[in-house]
């Protein structure tokens, strides 16, 4: 008895054992009644009774095709495992036959192969140049492994069927069962003119066809308007308008209050989202109507004056977010600043793009400013969202957007990404006069700025100076100022800050070139301060009183820009440092203490941060760095200490205090990751550089601040338990918590009692261990479950 492997041009036979029979008896049996669209077809044959010879198959293809045949097998099997090789590709879906013929005996089998289902909805017709299309692509057939997955391919092509310029094949990796692709028309619309397009969207040999047409944007006006249903007496009357594009200079809005007296005021959009405030026009209580007009649009509304039942608190509310755009699963902070405390809370809500408003909660708020958390769902709503706060009768809302792929828990989890780098060694060169930048090239030689003595001093990677250059002045290789510097393959390129200048010199410190004079066209400067590479070695200069980054080759030679948008959160007045990611993403820090983010190909994303002293905030930053793991690392100079994001701008640790001694800093100013992720810090005050290490040691007892944040949250009500047990899992996961086997629950339980024991705990009267012991003895007693 012997097991043979036969390999034939459609199939694979596989013969199992082998017996004498008297008579010839066949059985046939798919392996499945329903294969799938990409499977290959096994059908399992016994033969009692196999002399040798062939064996004759002929299989009915759903569309009326047929291939077939012959397997021959010298060692006379009983068992065959008979594999037609296929996929998807062939596009025979439906019912298929087989019909097997061995020495006059027939067996036939039936089966079917599910079809492909391949299904494209755009979100809309007709699409102009702003717009984005949503592209929702549906299939029967995915693979959830992305690296395994196969591809959607999608193509444009215009009314003649002709490839669209500019718009090249799109690969969609199909590893889930619905994707949603968004395209946007900015580029599509720059190289095609507007009319009937087609979208093509192929799957292995599926194909479908979605048309569309590309609007003129030229001809194109739309008008939105949304304001307050209700307001007080004497309250501002606020109308915030979206608008597809700017045409006009003025527009007008008439108001007509319950009396029948109309007044009409003019305004002046600045962009295509704007927003008007009218005061001393809501004096009557009563029933009032609108009517805006702007470039050939009427829209027009009813809003209500009501008495109020109390009489308003003369004070100032405001909604700072720590972001714009936000991601399911990720928490969006919001910073409430009020400008004198009038009560002790604050009531929340969320809005959903759909216009449904969440159960409004109340926060304690005895101080001027706190931050209010909310996490967003994984399963929330793209699109613009609205955070509400009502402070004594005082109504603001903050607009936030949810777009992107959801964070998932296990992320939040990881423990090494709040790890706290240790201090290595420290440069503390006794001619450092006010270091201010610093660079590493590949070597991991160090370049930094001693700009109170005008020159550039050049380390090796253990802090030996090997070698400086510069003075005080206007000539080739001289300094006024210099602020920034970024060292390549070749050369080093320094921002001459106080000359309106770049300087470009060899590695040994020799001038090669420079370019930029004062003023504000291409190639021109007022106070250069910032510089850095993309991958493509293009290279881009920030300036502290311009809004606008310039982009250069490595030799100087001016190339394009990115300037300051009207855009919610991406307009700036000057910028002080920038940084790349591995994926040529550039991050930029403004004047403003915001770092904003825009894609490789220059389009905004997000900004990061504002103002103030909280995690995620700043005071004066001046240096960004960004290590191999797309973390990125900001010098808060004002706040004395170096804060860690993750590449999503979410805060995950910060190093630092006041002071002279190791870890400690009075001006960090300058930041520099070399090869092996050591950061450097270039302290001015100090005068001196500190080497921390970001990864290599791990500390089991860090406990991130996340930790106590969400604690406080949960206890205060601004969280759910389910924020709170993710809180015990990541304790548990440090070892801190022993969880029995026997108390293990797919459910969270946890009692709300324990709300008080965690007040005590954020207030100092229960320490850390205390607090941790407390926890592990009720989860030993079975009182909380995770």
């Amino acid at each position: 008895m012997k097991n043979l492997v036969f390999l034939v041009t459609l199939g694979v036979i596989v013969f199992f054992t082998f017996q004498n029979a008297n008579a010839i008896t066949m059985t046939a049996v798919p392996e499945k009644q329903e294969f799938g669209a990409n499977e290959w077809i096994k059908v399992y044959l016994s033969i009692q009774g196999y002399n040798g010879g062939q064996i004759n198959w002929v299989a009915h293809r759903p569309d009326n095709s047929i291939i077939s045949g012959v397997v021959t097998d010298q060692f006379k099997p009983q068992k065959i495992v008979h594999q037609i090789i296929r996929d998807a590709n062939d596009n025979q879906f439906g019912s298929w036959t087989i019909d097997y013929k061995y020495a006059g005996v027939n067996q036939t089998v039936h089966f079917n192969v599910k079809p492909l289902g391949l299904t494209v909805i755009t979100d809309k017709i007709t699409y102009y140049e702003p717009d984005t299309m949503n592209i929702n692509i549906t299939s029967s057939y995915f693979e959830p492994y992305a690296k395994f997955a196969h591809f959607y391919l999608l193509n444009f092509y215009d009314q003649d069927g002709n490839d669209a310029l500019g718009t090249p094949e799109i690969e969609i990796t199909a590893d889930k069962p619905s994707i949603l692709y968004h395209f946007p028309m900015l580029k599509f619309a720059k190289f095609n003119p507007p009319g009937l397009y087609t979208l093509k969207v192929r799957y292995f040999n599926s194909t479908t066809t979605v048309p569309f047409l590309l609007g003129d944007i030229h001809k194109l006006m739309e008008l939105s308007v949304k304001n307050s249903d209700t307001l007080y007496p004497g309250s501002d009357i606020t109308f915030e308008l979206l608008m597809s594009r700017v045409t006009d200079s003025t527009g007008t809005i008439k108001i007509t209050d319950p009396l029948g007296n109309t007044t009409s005021t003019q305004f002046s959009p600045q962009s295509v989202h704007y927003t008007i405030s009218l005061k001393n026009l809501s004096k009557i209580i009563g029933d009032y109507k609108f009517e805006i007009n702007y470039a050939g649009i009427t829209k027009t509304g009813t809003f209500r004056v009501i008495q109020n039942p109390l009489q308003l608190p003369n004070i100032q509310v405001e909604i700072i977010p720590n972001k714009l755009n936000y991601k399911p699963g990720e928490i969006a902070n919001f910073k409430i600043h009020v400008s004198n405390v009038t009560t002790n809370s604050i009531s929340t809500w969320v809005t959903s793009p759909d216009g449904i408003s969440s159960s409004p909660v109340e926060l304690p708020m005895n101080t001027t400013e706190i931050i209010i958390p909310h996490k967003i769902s994984q399963y929330d709503t793209s699109g613009q969202w609205r955070l509400y706060v009502n402070y004594d009768g005082i109504e603001k809302y903050s607009i936030f957007s949810v777009i992107g792929a959801a964070i998932d828990d296990g992320k939040i989890l990881s423990a090494i990404q709040y790890n706290i780098p240790y201090f290595v060694s420290e440069i503390n060169s006794t001619t450092f006069q006010f270091p201010n930048n610093i660079a590493i090239d590949k070597n991991d030689n160090i370049y930094v700025i001693d700009s109170g003595n005008s020159e550039i001093k050049k380390f090796s990677s253990k802090g030996n100076l090997l070698l400086s250059w510069g003075e005080m002045g206007s000539s080739n290789g001289q300094f006024r100022n210099p602020s920034s510097i970024f060292v390549n393959e070749k050369y080093a390129y320094v921002t001459d800050t106080g000359n309106s200048r770049i300087l470009m010199f060899n590695k040994t410190g020799g001038f090669v070139y420079s370019w930029g004079s004062y003023g504000t066209g291409p190639s021109m400067f007022k106070a250069p301060a910032a510089i850095n590479s993309n991958h493509k070695k293009e290279l881009f200069a920030g300036d502290l009183e311009q809004g606008i980054i310039q982009i250069f080759d490595d030799k100087g030679t001016y190339k394009d820009h990115i300037v300051s948008s009207l855009t919610d959160g991406a307009s700036f007045t000057g910028i002080k440092s920038i940084a790349f990611d591995s994926q040529d993403n550039l991050y930029a820090i403004t004047t403003d203490n915001r770092i904003l983010k825009y894609s490789s190909i220059g389009e905004f994303v997000n900004f990061y941060g504002s103002s103030g002293n909280e995690e995620g905030r700043f005071n004066n930053p001046t240096a960004i760095a960004i290590d191999s793991k797309n973390n990125i690392f900001v010098a808060d100079t004002g706040n004395h200490r170096i804060q860690k994001f993750d590449s999503d701008g979410n805060f995950l640790v910060s190093w630092g205090t006041e002071g002279t001694g190791q870890g400690q800093f009075e001006q960090p100013v300058g930041l520099a990751i070399d090869s092996s992720d050591n950061i450097y810090v270039v302290d001015k005050k100090n005068n001196n550089i500190q080497k921390f290490a970001l990864y290599g040691q791990t500390n089991k007892n860090n406990q991130p601040s996340w930790i106590k944040n969400t604690s406080v949250w949960w206890s205060e009500g601004a969280m759910d338990k389910k924020e709170f047990s993710l809180v015990v899992k990541y304790m548990i996961n440090q070892g801190v918590l022993k969880i029995p086997s026997l108390s293990q629950d797919n459910n969270a339980k946890i009692p709300n009692w324990l709300k008080g024991n965690i007040r005590q705990w954020s207030s100092g009267q229960i320490d850390d261990n205390t607090f941790w012991q407390s926890i592990q003895y009720l989860i030993s007693t079975g009182i909380v479950k995770v």
